[in-house]
């Protein structure tokens, strides 16, 4: 799908999309005047402060990074003022917050060459558009200075390297021969592709701006594409055929007719744009077989998770779990809350575990009550139905478990156990769901802690329908899960 082009022509086939530019820049200190070590521009759909807010974001994570001979700077141009900032590199400097950052050379940013393919080094938006990527100039060897790397790490507690990966967020390191990436995503994919009763579905998730695309389908009796067409089918994306996702976003899907195809061909869906010239937007390495489609018809093997697919995506629901803080909030207008942001993707992710869930969390019922004295909280309460003696209480936090949350959930059990379920069989086990990976100790006194590396597995086991061994693996043996 790799195709060569200018930025100033791709920029073209996207008029009217961009809103702003976002720009961050790692500089080193050389004789007294900030030198670049590598400096990200990317374009987006979204307005300034939205963008501002992702920086802030990120920088809240990290913390502001500057010292006397290095710093990370970031900021947010609206589009129509770019053309200025244009000038300025091609002076081979940058003014950003009153001071001038040197390139060492001119830049001629609309002539920069680069790929449009489908994978970049930045990772800045949660969806994985295809992008137009341009980079130039070599490593900065400046970055390398044991002395400048102390003073970072002293200053900040973090390497140097490690600052630049995930405040630029990039794929950054040493070996990386360039010191400018000029990213800019073009806003379409394909969503889903399915095939039945010889009609396949094509979905199209694409920005209403977006102009001339369309998708082509074609069967051929081999998966090579010399192989013999045995069907063909074609549709232009019109925008009236499209509905809102919100944020400007559009979402297309249509059936096209394939009478001649069979189980045994293979199926190629392809997404374009027609003008100015032709693009591949989205083009599948691999063909699929037809009756790789039509088993999909067959009952699921975890037709709770294939549902929910439908409504948040398995990528959308790790963000939600692994990275709460930059994830972009599920709540409707007007609610914003990190906390309940993950809790309430712990919630989906026991639900598509099977659990039966009860969310106390964010809400004035989730303390204990006793004898009109509140104490002790829990987010969720789950029970499963193969394990009918069981009972989760599980608390959620996006840092490191205190030990005072292992104490609460442990007193919150004992409470629960000597005082409502005395003389029962019923197994009280508490959990606490951390946003933070590799944490150590996954067992406190009781309470098993689940980070984001477990969240991950967790995830990984739904994708395989494998329902049951992530709730041997993670929820346990012991607690009768077979």
């Amino acid at each position: 799908m790799s195709a060569e082009m200018t930025l100033g022509d791709f920029l073209k086939r996207l008029e009217g999309v961009y809103k702003s530019v976002d720009v961050r820049v790692a500089a080193v200190k050389s004789d007294n005047m900030w030198q670049n070590a590598l400096t990200v521009v990317r374009f987006s759909c979204l307005e300034v402060v939205n963008v501002e807010q992702q920086q802030k974001q990120c920088e809240n994570k990290w913390g502001k990074v500057r010292t006397s001979n290095f710093q990370i700077e970031m900021q947010a141009w609206e589009i129509e003022f770019f053309l200025p900032y244009i000038e300025s590199f091609n002076e081979g400097r940058l003014v950003l917050r009153g001071e001038d950052l040197q390139f060492g050379r001119s830049i001629d940013l609309l002539s920069l060459k680069g790929k449009f393919d489908r994978y970049g080094y930045t990772r800045r938006e949660n969806h994985s558009w295809p992008c137009f990527e341009a980079i130039a100039g070599e490593y900065c060897y400046k970055l390398d200075n044991k002395q400048l790397q102390s003073e970072v790490k002293s200053q900040t507690y973090f390497g140097l390297y490690l600052l630049i990966s995930e405040l630029l967020e990039v794929d950054f390191h040493k070996d990386l021969g360039l010191d400018l990436i000029v990213n800019a995503p073009f806003y379409a994919a394909i969503g889903h592709v399915d095939f039945a009763e010889q009609k396949c579905e094509i979905q199209v998730q694409f920005h209403k701006d977006v102009r001339g695309l369309a998708v082509s389908a074609i069967v051929r009796r081999g998966d090579r594409e010399e192989s013999p067409v045995i069907d063909k089918a074609s549709s232009s994306i019109k925008l009236e055929e499209s509905e809102d996702l919100g944020d400007d976003m559009r979402i297309w899907t249509k059936q096209v007719e394939l009478l001649n195809a069979t189980p045994a061909n293979y199926l190629s869906v392809s997404l374009m744009q027609t003008e100015p010239t032709a693009l591949d937007i989205e083009k599948p390495s691999f063909p699929t077989q037809v009756s790789r489609l039509l088993e999909s018809k067959k009952p699921a093997k975890a037709p709770l998770v294939a549902a929910f697919s439908r409504f948040c995506s398995l990528n959308e629901l790790e963000e939600y779990l692994a990275q709460p803080i930059e994830a972009k909030q599920p709540f409707k207008k007007g609610k914003k809350d990190t906390d309940a942001t993950f809790e309430l993707a712990v919630v989906w992710l026991l639900g598509l575990c099977g659990f039966n869930i009860i969310w106390l969390g964010q809400t004035k019922h989730e303390t204990l009550k006793e004898n009109k004295v509140t104490r002790f909280s829990t987010d969720i309460l789950a029970s499963h139905h193969e394990s009918k003696n069981l009972l989760l209480l599980v608390g959620c936090t996006i840092g490191s478990p205190k030990d005072s949350d292992i104490d609460n959930l442990k007193s919150m059990r004992r409470v629960l156990q000597d005082k409502v379920f005395k003389d029962t069989q019923l197994h009280i086990k508490p959990f606490i769901f951390s946003a933070v990976p590799e944490l150590g100790n996954k067992e406190r006194d009781g309470v098993k802690v689940l980070d984001t590396d477990d969240i991950r597995g967790i995830l990984s086991q739904l994708k395989h329908g494998e329902i049951k061994r992530a709730l041997n693996q993670y929820f346990g043996y012991e607690l009768g899960f077979t």
